[in-house]
């Protein structure tokens, strides 16, 4: 039996919506279909139909809010001021989990995510007020370095987003 939790996501990206459905039980990831596909569509609806899941098998009847093309707007004009530390944060988990889908895949995305030191101050800063080792409210600042490898993590994350939508029938081009 099938002990998954399942979420609804809505994605903003490319000036659309689509729709994928995410799970945990012990390990997050996506549906997929059995060729490993993405499961995605542009209405809940229709993907809720395809997947075919049990309706006491989802953990929310409001989807989760993932807005892409505001990480695509601050990669394209990097700034500190510009970084929300829980929608970075949520957007860099759901692509470590979109990477997954291709397990031991040596991708851009992977090799960035993997190396980037950046993700434990978007960690941190998420989880405000956060206290230091030495007793000090933590209160994030961003070095010119970090911001080239936070937009360096997120544009190839949006590149397999793309592929993987695109692949999944939701985009027609690239």
């Amino acid at each position: 039996m099938d002990d998954r939790i399942h979420y609804l996501c809505r994605l903003r990206f490319k000036g659309a919506i689509a729709f994928v459905v995410w799970y945990t039980n012990g390990r997050d990831g996506f549906v997929r279909d059995n060729a490993g596909r993405l499961h995605a569509a542009r209405t809940p609806d229709t993907l809720i139909s395809a997947v075919g899941i049990r309706d006491d098998l989802w953990g929310s009847e409001e989807p989760a809010e993932y807005d892409f093309d505001q990480i695509r707007c601050w990669c394209d004009s990097p700034s500190a001021n510009g970084i929300d530390c829980m929608v970075f944060l949520n957007a860099w988990n759901f692509l470590d989990n979109l990477a997954s889908l291709h397990e031991g895949a040596d991708s851009a995305f992977n090799r960035l995510s993997h190396e980037a030191a950046c993700y434990d101050k978007l960690f941190w800063g998420n989880n405000l007020p956060a206290i230091t080792p030495a007793g000090e409210f933590y209160r994030p600042s961003w070095r010119d370095e970090e911001l080239a490898e936070i937009r360096s993590v997120f544009e190839a994350g949006l590149d397999l987003l793309n592929d993987e939508l695109r692949v999944a029938g939701v985009f027609d081009q690239n």
